[in-house]
């Protein structure tokens, strides 16, 4: 059976009772559980089912990436839903690789149209570590996320670099460790 495709009104109004509904709801701590409580499986399929349902969008126009970027922040705001890489690039009528390819050049689109992507993928970063900061989020899903979406990297440097003083040649080298390296391997061998 085939849906209708909601007006804006008809989504702002189902997103409004969504949130008065879930803001009833005693909240816990984002990483005490991973059971999903009745009706979480239904507000995130209504969620992304109202995203789904955008018209995507052109990539020629600046002005109109940025009203669908507008347009994505208030459905996550009245839905009481965190905005994602995923979820953006869904309502913008593509899917995350090429959000990603667009933000970072790969894929040719107008200047001014990859700077608002590029505005709206560093608010979603920033979105992300106000989330890891303030415990909003589990830290291992988070890290994961930052890692994937934003290339962040937990990997230590050392650097090793070859004394800059003076240098000895390697006949010094021979002369001043010549005691320390056996001439008679059969004597050693025997002891």
């Amino acid at each position: 059976m085939a849906r209708k495709a909601m007006t804006k009104d008809e989504a702002e109004a189902a997103a409004l009772a969504l949130a008065e509904n879930e803001s009833r709801k005693v909240r816990r701590r984002p990483d005490s559980t991973v059971q999903a409580e009745p009706g979480d499986n239904s507000k995130f399929t209504r969620h992304n089912r109202m995203l789904y349902e955008l018209v995507p969008v052109t990539f020629e126009s600046a002005e109109e990436v940025k009203e669908r970027t507008i347009t994505y922040l208030d459905i996550c705001e009245q839905n009481d839903m965190k905005p994602s890489v995923a979820g953006y690039a869904l309502a913008l009528g593509i899917d995350r690789v090429n959000l990603w390819r667009i933000v970072t050049g790969v894929t040719v689109k107008p200047a001014e149209v990859r700077n608002v992507l590029k505005r709206a993928y560093d608010l979603l970063n920033a979105q992300m570590e106000d989330y890891m900061q303030n415990g909003k989020i589990n830290p291992v899903s988070g890290i994961f996320l930052m890692k994937n979406a934003w290339g962040y990297k937990d990997k230590q440097e050392i650097e090793v670099s070859a004394n800059h003083g003076e240098t000895e040649s390697p006949d010094q080298l021979a002369a001043k460790y010549a005691d320390a390296i056996p001439t008679d391997f059969t004597e050693d061998a025997e002891k």
